[in-house]
């Protein structure tokens, strides 16, 4: 399981706040408190800076390659901020997010295939697909666009479209059944969810969260942009690892545990 500090996104008031303020402190300190919690990568979002979004970003940018070993999640709806940014990551690894068939997809996937960045996919156009099998098939063209650059299958994230329960009941079945039928159909594609967006409006917003990440690993999810910091979380991704079969005599969940004392 890939996961993806969602930590360092502007849409997070105390975030934004750190940001505009160029705390390093604050900053440094979110970075570390993901690293230390077993992050692969950091999302960095500083969309909402305005027009100091560039300059924001490769600060962080900074912090995070001087601070910690974690991989970048470059996200933002302006490609040229991502194609920028992207030139500063060094040897880091880098995933861009994101492309859909109609936004972004010309610019941000020959930088895909040149680079070998990853890329997230998100099958939509226009509005959000209703049904699972809506979503399998814009997929389906998207990943053959993609194709179509150079982009190879092991740089595709593609996203499941995780929208809040509280929103219609019908939203987790769908994400679960999209993931599902996505697992088949692409095999050697990885999927990836924003997972916090499933209780978006509940109250105790953790007990959806970890109930949703754990059907979604027995299904096959592969990476989820989450709050790693929280223990919660950590738990179910070990305990659901071990239950889908990933890991071997649950030995990693074994090994985790005695960690904890």
């Amino acid at each position: 399981m890939i996961l993806i500090g969602e930590k360092l996104n502007s849409s997070i008031p105390k975030t934004l706040e750190a940001f505009q303020a160029r705390d390093e402190v604050a900053v440094t300190r979110l970075i570390a408190r993901q690293a230390q919690a077993g992050a692969h990568y950091l999302d960095i979002n500083t969309a909402l800076c305005g027009e100091a979004e560039l300059d924001t970003l490769l600060w962080v940018m900074k912090l995070v390659l001087s601070d910690s070993a974690c991989g970048l999640m470059l996200d933002s709806p302006n490609p040229q901020v991502l194609a920028a940014a992207l030139g500063e990551a060094g040897d880091r690894p880098v995933i861009l997010n994101s492309v859909t068939l109609s936004q972004r997809l010309e610019e941000l996937a020959p930088l895909a295939a040149e680079t070998g960045a990853g890329v997230v996919a998100l099958p939509i156009l226009g509005g959000t697909p209703e049904t699972a099998q809506e979503r399998v098939d814009l997929a389906a063209r998207l990943l053959d666009a993609l194709h179509g650059f150079g982009v190879q299958d092991s740089q595709i994230y593609l996203d499941i479209l995780v929208e809040s329960l509280g929103l219609a009941p019908e939203h987790a079945p769908v994400t679960l059944e999209t993931l599902t039928l996505c697992k088949a159909a692409f095999p050697r594609v990885k999927t990836i969810c924003g997972l916090s967006n499933i209780s978006f409006g509940l109250p105790r917003r953790q007990l959806i969260n970890t109930a949703f990440l754990a059907s979604a690993i027995t299904r096959g999810l592969d990476s989820a942009i989450l709050d790693v910091t929280t223990e919660a979380i950590r738990d179910t991704c070990m305990a659901a690892s071990a239950i889908s079969g990933e890991d071997e005599y649950a030995m990693d969940y074994i090994r985790y545990i005695r960690r904890k004392g």
